[in-house]
């Protein structure tokens, strides 16, 4: 029976020494946490890089046309400001 108090007196820390694995263990939880949600940050960039990529091409589009429009009409705009 002494020789199993001497081995568990061997195996336990120092007085003052702090045991790290659980906190070594919540860092690590902490640190996939993270991980995960720069991930979905990420995602969620690259969601709205694509979503302003197709609304300033649509809106160049519809610009285009509206110049277009413009440019072809715009004589019959003018006879009717000058018929006035």
């Amino acid at each position: 029976m002494q020789s199993q108090d001497l081995g568990s007196a061997a195996s336990t820390k120092a007085t003052g020494e702090i045991d790290m694995e659980p906190r070594v263990t919540e860092l690590e939880t902490h640190l996939k946490h993270i991980r995960r949600d720069m991930d979905e940050i990420r995602a969620d960039l690259n969601s709205i890089k694509h979503r302003l990529a197709y609304s300033a091409c649509g809106t160049i589009v519809i610009l285009g046309l509206l110049g277009w429009i413009a440019n072809s009409r715009f004589e019959q705009v003018v006879s009717l400001l000058l018929a006035s």
